[in-house]
């Protein structure tokens, strides 16, 4: 089936899952409508033959920029990086008025639960974030619903885990970290980024609405366990790791926020109601993707 204009799902914020969820969507014979904030994305985007437009979220902008009522939208952009509020959805939210879409697709994080021990987390976890990015998504979330309840548009909202992909490994880092050592390091949750965009469209197409749902290949380990088995694809040396108690002197900034908060993933609400079955549902299968000849 061929979509026209009217027709089109829009991606707003297409990068890295953008990217993906794009090349799947012409499989299934959509053309989206992808949105980008700078010339150089647009460009790149361009390259592919893609239908591609400039909406910076960071300035303002009108309701005529963009078409979409009774639309599909994938919303992925990033919060916006000032105060505890996320300004680029309330635009984003503000073109929606008058025209509002079908439904929103909403790319949120599981850090919006915050610290939960190492303990399994369903959607009915209390939120506690720590991370200003975290309260940011909390926000967001929040702004998505009430507009959704107060214009009849649908959501869903997905909770997602860390997103990896051959484009999106921490080899150069390598040589410049400290992990906290296997016994002591803390959980995390990973989607590959292929079935990210294959979540994110059957949340779009399957009858399920207005519901959050927490994303992850259900299979927790570390960041440990990450940045090792990346090395040891990589033919690369594992980096040095130290205690916890060492951690607050050793490690970066970046590394202390993801260790300083553990919890797993409970997808068996994704599993009832997208009932999607994974390319990767373990980190070694996604990493022997990554790092084999064929994409």
């Amino acid at each position: 089936m061929t979509f026209d204009h009217n027709d089109e799902p829009i991606i707003v914020g297409c990068g890295f899952l953008g990217k993906y969820l794009t090349r799947l969507l012409h499989h299934k014979q959509q053309t989206p409508h992808c949105i980008v904030r700078s010339q150089h994305s647009l460009t790149e985007l361009q390259t592919f033959g893609w239908n591609a437009q400039i909406i910076d979220l960071d300035a303002s902008v009108t309701s005529d920029c963009l078409s979409l009522r009774n639309r599909d939208v994938y919303y992925f952009a990033p919060p916006s990086t000032t105060d505890l509020c996320d300004y680029r959805i309330d635009q984003f939210l503000k073109l929606c008025l008058t025209q509002p879409p079908k439904k929103i697709v909403y790319i949120s994080t599981s850090g919006v639960y915050g610290d939960c021990h190492g303990h399994w987390v369903d959607e009915t976890q209390s939120l506690k974030p720590i991370s200003d990015r975290a309260k940011r998504r909390v926000y967001a979330e929040s702004a998505l619903q009430h507009y959704c309840q107060s214009h009849s548009s649908n959501y869903v909202i997905l909770r997602v885990g860390g997103i990896y992909g051959r484009e999106r490994l921490p080899i150069k880092r390598l040589n410049n970290i400290t992990v906290v050592c296997p016994d002591e390091a803390p959980y995390s949750n990973r989607i590959h980024v292929a079935d990210l965009a294959n979540i994110c469209y059957t949340a779009m197409i399957k009858d399920v609405n207005n519901e959050i749902i927490n994303v992850a290949d259900g299979h927790a380990t570390s960041m440990t366990d990450y940045y090792y088995k990346i090395a040891d694809y990589a033919g690369h040396t594992r980096p040095p790791c130290v205690p916890m108690s060492q951690a607050n002197e050793k490690l970066s900034a970046g590394m202390l926020s993801f260790i300083n908060e553990s919890r797993r993933l409970s997808v068996q609400k994704m599993n009832v109601l997208l009932d999607v079955e994974l390319q990767f549902p373990t980190l070694d299968l996604g990493l022997k993707n990554c790092f084999s000849e064929q994409p």
